[in-house]
């Protein structure tokens, strides 16, 4: 299938070193795959664009800032059967594309499917999203593992409540029946697809554990003074979430159930290995019980739920 890489810019340097890496990442020829560039920089920032991939490059729109949006109409204007939707700040690990495509074809039931990301000081940074009582999204053991310990294979792929848009793939045909909603300023779209994948077409939401990056998040907004602060997106989010959560299938809440349960025992396994330090896992262990505390109420919530569905049948 051939493969659609979006990606939303201002800045030559992180586009530079996304291209770098695009290579040893993905095996597919040259014809098969193609960079699509939405760019809100300068004619001087642009002149510094080198790419180093044997795929072209095309900056295919020159608008302002706004990712959803921006997104929305480079999915548009893509030619492959597949789009990867990228943020700038990645650097992708050897064979990550093609380990992710691999896993969308496999089964038809799964929808998208979301990386294995960590921070460039070795920590993980995404490994999923989940949702807490208040219908918040979160980073699965965000910063809490590091890259050490993400090698032992902790981590599986598997269906997932979300995956952060930093780096996502999924069909085309399924993204432009349910684009990016653009009505979120800052964030929260990425979760929302995610959502519309298992509620309005009846797949799943996939972590690739053999897909993997380094991700700054946040570098490109952290440019933009209008993209600070996101309240209402945070309320339109939950929304959006407890309207899934209260229509959900006893199947996809037991993926919730499921990705909690690994999270809370993966957070359990991390506090017995740093018990030679007992000041450090003091203050850890009050970090981290406060987390599993939330996560046993949430799982409590999601069984009762999942119970009382069972027994409607």
């Amino acid at each position: 299938m051939r493969l659609s890489v979006l990606v939303v810019s201002r800045t030559a340097a992180l586009i530079n070193r996304l291209c770098d890496s695009l290579d040893a990442a993905c095996s597919l020829a040259p014809i098969d795959c193609e960079i699509l560039c939405s760019w809100n920089g300068s004619d001087a920032e642009e002149a510094q664009i080198r790419n180093s991939s044997r795929y072209d490059f095309h900056i295919a729109q020159r608008v302002p800032y706004h990712f959803a949006t921006n997104m929305n109409s480079l999915a548009a204007l893509a030619g492959g059967e597949v789009l990867m939707l990228a943020n700038d700040d990645l650097i992708l690990d050897p064979g990550c594309v093609d380990a992710a495509m691999k896993l969308l074809g496999s089964r038809p039931n799964i929808g998208l499917v979301g990386a294995l990301l960590r921070d460039d000081m070795g920590f993980l940074s995404h490994a999923g999203i989940n949702f807490d009582l208040r219908c918040s999204s979160y980073h699965l053991l965000d910063r809490v593992l590091p890259v050490a310990r993400i090698a032992e294979g902790l981590i599986p792929s598997a269906p997932v409540a979300a995956v952060t848009g930093a780096l996502q793939w999924i069909e085309r045909d399924a993204f432009l029946k349910h684009p990016f909603n653009s009505e979120y300023r800052v964030n929260g779209e990425d979760v929302e697809l995610c959502l519309d994948v298992q509620q309005h077409l009846g797949q799943q939401v996939w972590l690739c554990a053999e897909a993997s990056a380094i991700h700054n998040a946040e570098t490109t907004r952290s440019q933009d003074p209008l993209q600070t602060g996101n309240s209402a997106d945070q309320l339109r989010l939950r929304a959006r979430t407890k309207h899934f959560l209260d229509q959900a299938t006893g199947e996809q809440l037991r993926v919730l159930l499921e990705q909690q349960q690994r999270e809370s025992q993966l957070l359990r396994n991390e506090l017995q290995q740093e018990c030679g330090n007992a000041k450090q896992l003091r203050l850890r262990l009050q970090e981290q019980e406060t987390v599993l505390l939330s996560l046993r109420e949430e799982r409590l919530r999601l069984r009762d739920q999942l119970d009382a569905r069972e027994n409607c049948r």
